[in-house]
């Protein structure tokens, strides 16, 4: 009778093991986390609005305290867009790609640190670019981690660099003046 309790309590044993590694699998995640700044100051941007879109749709949201920062867990075998917005500013989304991980990732969980910077809406200039992911993100086997796709960062790279040379001339003033020492000029 003891021996028949004791396979008991090692069946029922087993049957909890392994179903608490499944559970584990299933809630393997993703923390990110970052800051939000100001582009040129650098400084914190507080109130701005993190969301996170999972496969197409709401999922989680948080607004950044005084600090800037924000965090989130993401789950592994979904397709995420994580945007950030402030009012009167421009609004900047990144991909991030969990379907990859593997059902057993050899650690409980991948840590993301992404920084975002934010800066004001010029009405002048055409910044339809950051309609565009400014990033993509995938699980990379070679690693073992999630790692950004840099061959998209290189194709964006030029992209995004000449909206910013337009956008910092605009808010520079250098247009302004141009156009000023060109009426200036005139007889």
């Amino acid at each position: 009778m003891r021996s028949r309790l004791t396979a008991i309590m090692a069946l029922a044993l087993s049957f909890v093991l392994v179903l608490t590694s499944a559970v584990s699998a299933q809630r393997f995640q993703v923390k990110l986390s970052g800051q939000v700044t100001e582009l040129y100051s650098g400084d914190p941007v507080r109130s701005a609005l993190v969301r996170v879109l999972k496969a197409g749709q709401d999922d989680q949201q948080q607004i950044t305290r005084g600090d800037g920062r924000y965090e989130f867990e993401l789950e592994r075998g979904w397709k995420y867009e994580v945007w950030f917005s402030k009012k009167n500013m421009v609004t900047k989304h990144v991909i991030i790609d969990t379907r990859e991980i593997p059902p057993y990732p050899d650690v409980p969980f991948y840590e993301m640190d992404l920084q975002m910077t934010l800066f004001p809406w010029i009405a002048d200039v055409d910044l339809g670019a950051f309609q565009e992911a400014l990033g993509v993100a995938a699980f990379k086997a070679s690693v073992r981690n999630m790692s950004w796709d840099m061959p998209y960062t290189e194709e964006m790279r030029p992209v995004f660099s000449k909206v910013m040379d337009e956008y910092e001339k605009t808010f520079r003033g250098y247009y302004k003046r141009r156009d000023r020492r060109e009426r200036d000029v005139l007889p």
